[in-house]
């Protein structure tokens, strides 16, 4: 996809101020990576700032024990490392849950933009903030004031209402969602989640199979997540 289309589809590019799209135009370049593919790992220096085209790319975290933990999941339009906005030293892995496409600018170039632009300056801003609300949200779910299985309910409930497509009879997460991915986003091992899988698709709730989620109830997995 070319610049000015990329624009035309993407909000926060859309609606900047006509100065700043003739230089997003300049500047922006398109690239595409294939699922599994790291954009970026944690101390990599990284001078360019990525925004979510087409695709789903997560944002994990690997701590001294090698366990990793997915904090974010970004789709179209969401900007994925404004903090190197701050210095250009990646504190975050990101690897492409499936096939993607992004834009990417410079860092000099991007605040460039941003200096003559406040709306685009807004939304870095507020792409920040809601970043920092899911993170209040997931210390909470990882507290012992949330059970596992509330935990995993919750996560799959908002995968699905974000990403879900809406099919005869149930809701298929069009990306793979597998055992090992859900310890990863919930940070639990994989044999644990196993069991609390069993018996959600036990209770005709969800299947997961070769990576393929397909949620069956929507109401009763809410009703896990705040039982």
């Amino acid at each position: 996809m070319n610049i000015r289309s990329i624009i035309d589809c993407i909000p926060i590019l859309n609606k900047a101020e006509p100065a700043s799209k003739a230089k997003i135009v300049t500047y922006g370049i398109s690239d595409k990576y294939q699922k599994g593919t790291y954009l970026f790992r944690v101390r990599d220096q990284v001078n360019r700032i990525y925004i979510v085209v087409s695709g789903v790319a997560v944002l994990e975290r690997v701590n001294r024990n090698n366990d990793k933990r997915a904090i974010f999941l970004l789709s179209q339009g969401d900007i994925i490392n404004e903090v190197i906005l701050e210095e250009p030293v990646s504190s975050i892995n990101c690897y492409a849950l499936s096939d993607i496409e992004v834009v990417s600018f410079s860092r000099t170039q991007f605040l460039e933009i941003m200096e003559h632009d406040f709306y685009l300056t807004r939304m870095v801003i507020e792409s920040m903030a809601k970043k920092i609300r899911k993170l209040y949200h997931q210390v909470e779910n990882t507290t012992k004031m949330m059970k596992l299985d509330m935990q995993v309910a919750s996560r799959l409930w908002k995968i699905a209402r974000d990403y879900g497509i809406l099919l005869e009879g149930h809701t298929e997460i069009p990306f793979d969602i597998s055992i090992t991915f859900l310890a990863d986003l919930v940070g639990s091992n994989r044999e644990t989640i196993s069991r609390v899988i069993k018996k959600m698709s036990e209770d005709n709730i969800l299947s997961i199979k070769n990576g393929k989620c397909l949620i069956y109830d929507m109401d009763a997995l809410a009703d896990i997540a705040r039982k």
